[in-house]
């Protein structure tokens, strides 16, 4: 049967005219009977006095055959068409009528789900049901309060909340206080629809509300945070996100009375021990600096600051946190001199560090942001800062054109990240009467580093770039490394023929000695084929050779070497 190739619906432009026009005719006088699927997706008809098949595979017309000339000549006949043409008709009918058949069954339920259930059942029955089921089921209970919640408008919205949290709280709580993933997990669920009920209430207008929620949630989780199993970032991330609906919603500018109950109750609660073992804490003077706008709160605002900083002191915690905050209110005070002294006090603290140049940036006092970063360096930074100074001092002196500041801090870079591109730059901006002294320089420095792979393959990548092909060739000998050796034989092999030949039979010698194992055969395997790849047939089949005469029994490794010839 010939090979057709043609969508059943594309038939007009798949045939020539003469076969098609013949096939319309005959489907319109009716010339095919007897079509019926002899098997799956094969059909025959009888046309006129000829029997035809065709083949589909879906909606393509794959194979046709006939008996008449036509065919018998060019393949493709109007008896075919036909055939075709009727069939298409009949399987579109097929499909309409399915269709119709699944619209009728839509009209009526087949099914007794949740939602005919709902549309017709009585609404008093309904709420019936809702009582008796959670009076019987605590989850469903907590889960329906928090929902509904906000349609409470007879009951204070604070003890509400506070309600539905300590019921939900209760609930999850284990007998040693302690709560499980599983119990975080139910609190998230009450947690998300609150958050959802306060982001709809601030979207509304009605700050209050959303206000109450957010106060809730940092009173209520916060104290959860240390005696949680699981899901303790995901907790804390709503305390934060409540006190990010706080700020939202002062800059919406609601009501004087609300701000001023805002300010009363970070002042109270800051303080607060729970807040200061989680770093919350942190997140009031946030709010309260934003809530600052007369003198008077400033000062205020600066005396908890520094009562805050003695309590941090004598509890050894990180003080750069609450130094930033105290910067950030004495600039907002107009006392800028005030915190440009604080932060030179605590440049020690490379979060004041980083923040004492972002405001420099920011003033574009590109020489004290030099200072500065020069100044960090000398202090021994983190390693993340010392690379963002590092990094920074790099800019500017390729802004300046400084090339002995560009040489020298693109060497840090290139010392820290192993980034060729430092060491390029470094390169490219060094006397060419100094560089070898440089280079020397930094061979041995990295070569104090602790070793890695990566720092293997740059080194030889220096080499390589330096066309130092006896120091490669030592090198390559030096570490005794396949992977090193197949990485530079291109640079050695035209260089030191003998040399890296003797090299690579060592090196393959002493690993196939020494190592067992389907990763050493490969490893065997890969470096044979290396050798052939770069024109070391001969050492290749001599050693292949010596293995299969030596290391017979091991099974793996003459599987490996199976069909290999060089």
């Amino acid at each position: 049967m010939p090979n057709m190739n043609f969508l059943l619906r594309q038939i007009e432009g798949a045939v020539d005219e003469r076969s098609w026009t013949q096939g319309e005719q005959l489907m319109e006088n009716n010339a095919v009977q007897k079509l019926e699927e002899l098997e799956k997706e094969l059909w025959v008809a009888e046309v006129e006095r000829y029997e035809t098949e065709v083949r589909l595979k879906g909606q393509k017309v794959l194979e046709g055959t006939c008996e008449c000339e036509r065919y018998l000549d060019i393949g493709i006949c109007g008896h075919i068409v036909a055939t075709l043409l009727v069939l298409r008709r009949q399987l579109q009918n097929r499909k309409s009528e399915r269709q119709q058949k699944k619209q009728q069954r839509r009209k009526q339920p087949q099914k007794l789900t949740t939602k005919t259930v709902l549309e017709n059942v009585e609404l008093e029955e309904l709420a019936s049901f809702v009582r008796e089921y959670a009076r019987t089921n605590r989850n469903f209970a907590i889960a329906l309060k928090a929902r509904f919640a906000s349609t409470v408008e007879a009951m204070d919205s604070q003890d509400k909340y506070a309600q539905l949290l300590d019921t939900t709280i209760k609930a999850v709580r284990k007998s040693d206080r302690e709560i499980t993933l599983r119990g975080s997990q139910r609190l998230l669920k009450v947690l998300a629809e609150l958050r959802q009920q306060s982001d709809t209430a601030q979207a509304e207008g009605d700050f209050l509300t959303a206000t109450i929620i957010a106060r809730t949630i940092i009173g209520k989780i916060t104290p959860l945070l240390r005696k949680t199993s699981g899901k303790k970032a995901a907790l804390r991330q709503h305390v934060t996100d409540a006190f990010d609906s706080l700020h939202q919603l002062l800059a919406q500018q609601p009501a004087p009375r609300l701000k001023q109950q805002l300010w009363t109750y970070a002042l109270e609660e800051h303080g607060k021990l729970t807040y200061r073992s989680q770093q919350i804490d942190l997140y009031f003077f946030k709010l309260m600096l934003q809530l600052a706008q007369d003198p008077q709160q400033l000062s205020t605002l600066l005396q908890k600051l520094d009562e805050q900083i003695d309590t941090y002191e004598q509890e050894d915690r990180p003080l750069a946190p609450l130094l930033l905050q105290k910067v950030s209110t004495l600039e907002k005070a107009g006392q800028e001199k005030a915190a440009r002294q604080l932060m030179e006090r605590n440049l020690t603290q490379p979060d004041v560090l980083e923040y004492a140049i972002r405001q420099a940036q920011d003033k574009q006092q590109t020489h004290r942001v030099k200072a500065l970063a020069q100044t960090g360096l000398r202090l021994d930074p983190p390693q993340g800062t010392r690379g963002r100074l590092e990094k920074l001092l790099l800019d500017i002196a390729q802004r300046e054109d400084d090339q002995a500041a560009i040489v020298q801090y693109a060497l840090l870079r290139f010392y820290d990240t192993l980034d060729l591109q430092y060491y390029r730059l470094a390169r490219q901006h060094s006397l060419p009467s100094g560089w070898p002294a440089i280079f020397e320089k930094t061979w041995v420095h990295l070569g104090t580093l602790p070793f890695s792979q990566k720092l293997r393959d740059t080194r030889a990548k220096l080499l390589i770039l330096e066309e130092d092909w006896n120091g490669l060739m030592a090198y390559a000998e030096e570490l005794e490394s396949l992977d090193l050796l197949a990485f530079a034989d291109e640079h050695l092999l035209p260089r030191f023929p003998k040399r890296t030949k003797q090299l690579y039979e060592a090196l393959i010698r002493e690993y196939a000695r020494h190592h067992l194992g389907r990763q050493t055969a490969r490893r065997i395997r890969t470096a044979l084929e290396r050798l052939m790849v770069i024109g070391a047939a001969p050492l290749a089949q001599r050693l292949l050779d010596d293995f299969r005469d030596n290391y017979g029994e091991r099974h793996t490794l003459m599987e490996e070497l199976h069909g290999l010839t060089p």
